[in-house]
């Protein structure tokens, strides 16, 4: 397939139309895109250790295990949240949701995905998870997680004239 005929389709695909046929119904589906934004009170660090997790470190609460050589490389950037905020327990987000966090330190600022979750005494916390070589503490107040909701809609069928 050639390059100028792969970005007409594209373009059109990108478009929304379905059918443009005479006499055919036309559907126009539109992307809409939302961020849900939470607070975090308090935001910390955590490494990989028995003494700050449980008996098994290296596994996280969604059965993730955590590659060693990856976090001491920085590739990996998961985070903990506190119960209240998971759906498991009531709350808004899943593990494995992509967030976008913003803590005015450009250190810790962009997107981690949550894939473990904190002791049931925490609320409205998180837990950035660190190799102990790069970060073994931190702390942070007020910090903002944003989600990307995006919801597909399609317009009722339009008739289109004779």
């Amino acid at each position: 397939m050639s390059a100028k005929l792969l970005w007409t389709c594209l373009f059109l695909l990108g478009s929304g139309t379905f059918s443009a046929l005479p006499g055919a119904t036309t559907k126009r589906a539109y992307e809409i895109s939302l961020n849900e934004l939470f607070t975090l009170d308090t935001l910390t660090v955590y490494n990989p250790l028995p003494a700050q997790c449980d008996s098994d470190p290296l596994i996280t609460a969604s059965n993730r295990r955590i590659n060693i050589h990856q976090l001491q490389e920085g590739s990996i950037r998961w985070m903990a949240l506190s119960r209240n905020m998971l759906k498991r327990w009531g709350g808004n987000l899943n593990f494995g949701d992509t967030v976008t966090l913003y803590a005015k330190d450009s250190a810790i600022d962009g997107i981690w995905v949550i894939q473990d979750t904190m002791h049931r005494r925490f609320k409205n916390r998180g837990d950035l998870l660190f190799h102990s070589v790069h970060r073994s503490s931190g702390r942070w107040t007020n910090v903002t997680l944003s989600k990307r909701k995006t919801h597909f809609t399609v317009e009722p069928e339009v008739y289109a004239s004779k």
